[in-house]
């Protein structure tokens, strides 16, 4: 067993995390997973550089025509043939040059033959003269008119893999178009259109009585941000000023009628701005403009980040603060640097997901930032209890609780690793996120890279990190055991801490754990660091502690059962009735207990609330109906209630078998 003497107290800086040992005959995570650190470009026929799409939308049906232009370079010695994604359109020619292509159509591809082979390096164009049929189903390109909806509507929304459903590209992220892309898109008069980049003009057509507006954005994209939409918009803009002086226009098109409440909805965007560009923070906005546009026929998110212009739900045009920080980080987590496949979404999602917190903290305050990182451990346990898998190549590519939660999670984690824990000062995790991205800016990136980056910046050896919580599933479940025993210099304390984290899990997350140990007069932050199971060790203190707390600032996503305590989750077997939900979490007022089991009906139980010391607070009887299930409110406005102060709380079923510990936040 390991010996430690330490005495801290509360206002001090977080103890020193000490080296993590090298993990003893380690596979790594590519090996171990059959995946590649980073794919290159180069790994499939060619690479794409510029996508050109020259629209022509009646606006009366779901039909439309386009003339695409693609510039490629040969990526193997001679380019004779090579495909594109292309699935639900009618091919009419392929020309090159003004020469006519032999193509094909098999399923889900645009298969074409060169005139002459393209040798390795060139480049060339192709042309590709196309049309959907109207009485195609909406995948990936949607329609509407009234009455299904307020205003004759288009819009495209690919992702993760469906922009192939509207124009032939290489639909998978690992090769961007580094010119970008350019929009021609024709029009009725009466409508107005939006898309990716800056409109250089607009050209009236009065042959036909329609007007041309001529897109482009030179920035690399991948094909699942691009997007474009017209109907009949109202828009209004604002301007982002930087530290340095440089404007961002910031245009929003939205339906007459929605622009108003918009003005209230949108007040906090040019703050988000300010604060994600921060020199201190991630760095100068990346691109040429940030626009916002409804998603309206079909759109089933809250947000997609198409680059420059996120598609935004309707719910959300009065507001939603979360959800707008959400896509606007992705800018530079999603747009700038890019997973370079599906298998790294969380490097998107997860990033977004904190940073979403990160800003309702600015906006609020630390006690809201730690609300709303319990409430994404919440969706990820729950997750995880039902369906477990490692957060890396998940079977859901947006899978909310592992993907977005936990990936919050990692990074939130990684940031105590690396002693960036002063929640007003960003530290050494953000200046690794600055080098990050800058190492990738407008490229892609894999997991492994972004682990590499945080080791060169930081001198931390991490590759046993991402291995434990990004490779493998699971989460850390925790036994704290620990007696006092009076010697002739103080207390010395002794402490166990075990761990079961089931299936798909490492055996020992080596990740450290803080634990306060609480008495007269002491307020005392250790830091646990695993690496046996179960983990022996001795501390001696001065005063004798008589209470334990894990984890008390949050830093770590687990559950922790303390013999002498509470904590998140009991351990062991579980009842066979339990609280599956607890809403709204964090809540003011009224909060509701979901509870399910297979215990007879007759049979009470009760519902126990404890405080973070385990004092009993509250009891509330429960019973479960014929089909297993039951709802417990309590209402903290009654009189009997109004004492419970704003903190942690757990509720826990009784009696019988212990069931798990659930935490929950009231607010005042």
């Amino acid at each position: 067993m390991n010996l430690f003497v330490l005495f801290l107290s509360i206002g001090m800086a977080w103890p020193d995390l000490g080296p993590r040992p090298v993990m003893p005959n380690r596979v790594t995570p590519c090996a171990a997973q059959g995946c590649y650190p980073q794919i290159a470009e180069s790994t499939h026929s060619y690479n794409v550089r510029h996508y050109r799409l020259d629209f022509n939308l009646p606006m009366t049906n779901a039909g439309y025509t386009c003339h695409e232009q693609i510039a490629f370079l040969s990526e193997v010695p001679l380019l004779d043939t090579f495909s594109l994604n292309f699935a639900s359109l009618v091919c009419d020619s392929v020309k090159r040059e003004g020469t006519q292509l032999t193509f094909t159509t098999p399923s889900g591809l645009l298969h074409i033959e060169l005139d002459t082979p393209l040798p390795q390096g060139d480049s060339t164009v192709i042309s590709v003269f196309y049309h959907r049929d109207s009485t195609i189903p909406n995948k990936g390109y949607y329609f509407g008119k009234p009455p299904s909806c307020r205003y004759a509507h288009t819009m495209t929304c690919g992702c993760p893999r469906n922009n192939h459903y509207w124009f032939a590209c290489f639909d998978d992220p690992m090769d961007k178009a580094e010119r970008g892309v350019m929009y021609n898109l024709t029009v009725p008069d009466t409508f107005q259109t939006c898309a990716n980049g800056l409109c250089d003009s607009v050209t009236f057509n009065s042959e036909n009585g329609t007007r041309t507006y001529w897109w482009r954005h030179l920035y690399p994209i991948a094909t699942y941000l691009m997007s474009f939409s017209a109907s009949r918009f109202a828009m209004w803009a604002d301007t982002f000023v930087s530290q340095t002086g440089d404007t961002t226009p910031m245009p929003y098109y939205l339906w007459p009628g929605d622009s108003a409440r918009s003005h209230h909805g949108f007040r906090n965007l040019p703050d988000m701005m300010a604060y994600f560009s921060d020199t201190a923070l991630y760095g100068p906005y990346p691109f040429e403009k940030y626009g916002m546009v409804p998603g309206y026929y079909g759109f089933p998110w809250g947000g997609m980040e198409h680059q420059t212009m996120t598609m935004l739900h309707t719910s959300l045009i009065s507001g939603g603060d979360v959800t707008l920080s959400h896509e606007l980080s992705h800018m530079w987590w999603g747009d700038m640097v890019t997973h370079v496949d599906f298998r790294n979404v969380w490097l998107n999602e997860g990033f977004a997901t904190y940073s979403e917190c990160m800003y309702m903290g600015h906006l609020n305050d630390r006690n809201y930032f730690n609300a709303l990182m319990r409430s994404r451990a919440g969706s990820f346990f729950a997750r995880d209890r039902y369906y477990r898998f490692p957060t890396f190549d998940p079977p859901i590519i947006y899978d909310y609780g592992n993907v977005y939660c936990k990936g919050a999670w990692v990074q939130h984690m990684l940031r105590f690793l690396e002693g960036d824990t002063l929640f007003t000062q960003p530290g050494i995790f953000y200046r690794a996120m600055r080098v990050y991205a800058d190492s990738f800016r407008y490229g892609t990136v894999s997991t492994d890279d972004y682990c590499r980056i945080h080791e060169q910046v930081t001198g931390l050896e991490l590759d046993w990190f991402f291995d434990e919580w990004i490779y493998q599933a699971g989460f850390p479940r925790c036994f704290l055991d620990w007696t006092v025993q009076e010697t002739a210099d103080g207390w010395q304390v002794i402490t166990s801490l075990a761990q079961n984290n089931g299936s798909q899990a490492p055996e020992i997350f080596h990740m450290p754990l803080p634990v306060k140990f609480c008495g007269p007069g002491l307020d005392t932050l250790l830091c646990f660091h695993p690496n046996a199971n179960p983990q022996v060790d001795t501390f001696l203190f001065l005063v004798r502690p008589e209470s334990v707390v894990v984890d008390p600032d949050n830093w770590v996503l687990d559950s922790c059962y303390v013999a002498t305590g509470l904590a998140e989750e009991t351990k062991g077997v579980l009842s066979r009735a339990e609280i599956v939900s607890i809403r709204p979490n964090p809540a003011s007022g009224r909060i509701t207990f979901q509870v399910s089991g297979t215990l007879e009906p007759s049979n009470p139980r009760t519902l126990q609330v404890y405080d973070r010391c385990g004092c009993l607070v509250r009891t509330l009887e429960c019973r479960l109906s014929p089909d297993g299930r039951s709802s417990v409110t309590w209402n903290r406005t009654d009189n009997s209630d109004r004492r419970v102060s704003a903190g942690v709380y757990f509720a826990q079923l009784s009696p019988g078998t212990p069931g798990p510990m659930n935490k929950f936040v009231l607010t005042d």
